[in-house]
């Protein structure tokens, strides 16, 4: 019954891109054409809204279309295309990414193109044509990337570029529906490490456009990932993270997506009844979000979850109870699944024919989406079923028919690789047999050209020795500094692997490395302080992404000019910083208590001059000096990054501007500290943790104040 588990990796993740900022624009607001204003914010809003009610959302938008300036048109094109493939209407959504062509060669939008890829890259993924949505999706993601470069991997390269003063605004919401379609693809082939890569760059698009909501997907997306790759603490940690923002946010939807990909972390670690439990959660946050589709889409994964506790009525009824909905909205891809999973709900209910003759009907839907992959999953879960029933010559049949399967396409793989194998063999044969014939025939030159000077050989031969001397001293000389030149480069090239291109500080990279490489088999022994810039969204809606640019900047530029210089300062994303102090051997909280004053007070104690703006910034801060006092158990790199993460929460809610330390804890053992973990707030309040605040420069009253258990 893994089948779900796939939708639900496609499904789940198909609902990623309908994120945005919630809010609404004022009715007067004037419509702005770069990303960021009243008008994209509200065309997000109805993509978001599209999910459920496509109609309703796509004569929105064509009404906002009418009235917008020219400028707008491929914003609100994408949307609607986007809301037609999402909602199974390919021949509504081709129409649109025809009229974005159109649009691209009489404006000469350099975007417009990118973005009709990606509506029938969307058209293909909602047919089932996977590989050609990852085709689409990865051309329309090359076009987009060249307007956004701070968002570009090290290595990749774009088509044609126009000049940077042409390029429009950077869509980072296009760019993660793509990486999204991307990961699916990648997970639909078993590469969980290239699904992981796609992941986190939709995780720093997300952050680069200051996206709450999508931030919070992308963080309980790529949990997912880490924990299957066996970094379970990692996985935790970024659940914890998209937890907090879901309950920031109060979206309801959003809670019920986040649930999802909680059930699928229970699931990687075979946690059953946690997979339930947090199924069941997200079903009533879809039903309070008044979200029929949502709903559906949790329905099924629980038809699978309840057929593997032996609950086949269960298992049906919440298929069947599901797929009216899905048939409404033509989602061919969840239709497949639960006629599935339905299926074999049915033989484990004794109601053999009926369940073969779902089991025919997918396979068959299988077929036509090429996937031959999933079909010898169907198989294969089907003859496990049948055997279960009492009917051995059924399972049998099947197990035969998924193992000939199998052996197609390995098969087909196999030739495939010998293929490109071959191929790449005879261009270098090809090679080689020019290179031959090239000095062949030069020689031969050379040999007709010098048959009349045999006579001078010996008087010239001691100045061509001299003169073979000197070339291959000057050969050798060329080839150390090319040698040099050579690790420069890939010296130049780690560097900017483990660096944030904005600030030129180290990024996340950098920081894990290092962790990996000071913590191997040894607890965490250092200061940490996790900083966040107070009211940043606010920053970049009112001035802009290039001022939010120019704070962040300054506000890295403060940081390093706060700290040692043995002190390491992280970019740990969009607005947050990280600061690991490399010498804490000799120093005890006093002195990480006077590094978060001195942070707090370089960052807000004077405004900030970007451009003709002068700003009045202030950030917040948790930091901690680890092992804590005084029982000094032993705690990973991640878990102390997790607890100085909740000391900057605590921070932030109790009004922003301030520093909350973690000066001590009562856990005399690893389990006692993870208790405190699992529940930081409730520690604090039981006193079994001990908080000190700091207030900001601009706080009442400039003095430390020991947070009392409760306060």
């Amino acid at each position: 019954m893994t089948r779900f588990r796939a939708w639900c990796t496609a499904g789940t993740a198909a609902l990623l891109w309908l994120g945005g900022v919630l809010a609404a624009p004022a009715a007067a607001a004037p419509a702005r054409g770069h990303l960021g204003s009243p008008l994209d914010e509200q065309a997000d809003r109805l993509v978001r809204e599209g999910y459920e009610h496509p109609a309703q959302a796509v004569a929105s938008l064509a009404l906002l279309r009418r009235d917008a300036p020219p400028a707008v048109e491929r914003l609100l094109l994408l949307a609607m295309g986007s809301i037609e493939a999402e909602a199974g209407l390919g021949a509504e959504a081709g129409a649109l990414a025809e009229q974005l062509l159109t649009l691209g060669r009489d404006s000469g939008d350099p975007l417009a193109t990118p973005a009709a890829n990606l509506v029938r890259a969307q058209v293909a993924e909602t047919a089932g044509q996977a590989d050609v949505a990852a085709a689409l999706a990865e051309a329309a993601l090359t076009g987009f990337e060249a307007a956004c470069p701070a968002l570009r991997p090290h290595g990749r390269t774009t088509a044609a570029q126009p000049a940077r003063a042409a390029l429009p605004a950077c869509d980072h919401r296009a760019v993660w529906r793509a990486l999204n379609i991307l990961e699916r693809r990648s997970l639909g082939l078993g590469a969980v490490v290239a699904a992981m890569g796609h992941a986190q760059a939709a995780l720093d698009a997300a952050e680069w456009g200051g996206d709450p909501y999508r931030q919070a997907l992308s963080h309980s997306a790529l949990a997912v990932l880490k924990a299957r790759s066996g970094y379970s603490g990692e996985a935790e940690y970024l659940l914890s993270l998209a937890r907090r923002q879901a309950a920031q946010l109060g979206d309801l939807a959003l809670h019920a997506r986040v649930r999802i990909n909680e059930a699928r972390l229970a699931d990687a670690r075979g946690d059953s009844a946690s997979m339930l439990r947090a199924f069941e959660e997200a079903l009533a946050y879809a039903e309070r979000a008044e979200a029929p589709r949502l709903q559906a889409l949790v329905l099924g994964n629980l038809s699978d979850v309840y057929a593997k506790l032996g609950r086949p009525a269960d298992a049906l009824a919440a298929a069947e109870k599901a797929l009216p909905t899905v048939r409404s909205h033509h989602d061919l891809r969840a239709e497949r699944v639960l006629i599935n999973n339905a299926g074999l709900a049915k033989i484990g209910l004794r109601r053999l024919a009926e369940g073969k003759q779902d089991m025919a009907m997918a396979l068959e839907l299988w077929q036509r989406s090429g996937e031959t992959g999933n079909q010898a999953q169907t198989l294969l879960e089907f003859g496990d079923a049948l055997a279960a029933a009492g009917d051995t010559r059924g399972a049998l049949e099947l197990y035969h028919r998924e193992r000939a399967l199998n052996a197609e396409v390995m098969r087909v793989n196999r030739d495939a690789a010998l293929k490109d194998l071959q191929t790449r063999n005879d261009a270098e044969a090809k090679q080689r047999n020019i290179e031959l014939l090239s000095r062949d025939n030069a020689l031969k030159t050379a040999a007709l050209g010098n048959a009349g000077l045999v006579q001078r050989i010996w008087l010239l031969a001691a100045a061509v020795m001299s003169l073979a001397i000197v070339l291959a001293v000057l050969l050798y000389r060329r080839v150390r500094a090319t040698h040099r030149r050579l690790e420069a480069s890939q010296a130049q090239l780690r560097v900017q692997s483990e660096s944030d291109p904005l600030t030129k500080l180290a990024n996340r990279r950098h920081f894990q490395v290092l962790m990996a490489q000071r913590s191997a088999g040894a607890g965490f022994d250092g200061a940490l302080l996790m900083v966040d810039i107070d009211h940043f969204k606010q920053i970049n809606d009112s001035h802009g992404h290039a001022v939010g640019d120019q704070v962040i900047v300054e506000v890295a530029r403060r940081l390093n000019d706060a700290v040692r210089n043995s002190d390491l300062v992280v970019r740990w994303g969009g607005e947050e910083f990280l600061v690991l102090a490399l010498k804490p051997h000799s120093e005890g909280m006093e002195q990480a208590e006077q590094m978060a004053e001195r942070v707090l007070a370089s960052i807000g104690g004077e405004p900030m001059a970007v451009g003709e703006l002068s700003l009045t910034v202030t950030a917040s801060l948790g930091y901690a000096r680890f092992p804590l006092p005084p029982y000094a158990v032993p705690v990973s790199w991640e878990q102390a990054l997790n607890l100085t993460d909740m000391a900057l929460y605590t921070a932030k809610s109790r009004g922003r501007n301030r520093a909350v330390g973690i000066t001590s804890s009562a856990a005399s053992s690893a389990e006692a500290l993870r208790n405190v973990e699992a529940n930081f707030d409730r520690a604090a309040h039981e006193g079994r943790i001990t908080l000190l605040q700091i207030p900001g420069p601009a706080a009442p009253a400039n003095r430390l104040r020991r947070l009392e258990p409760g306060g």
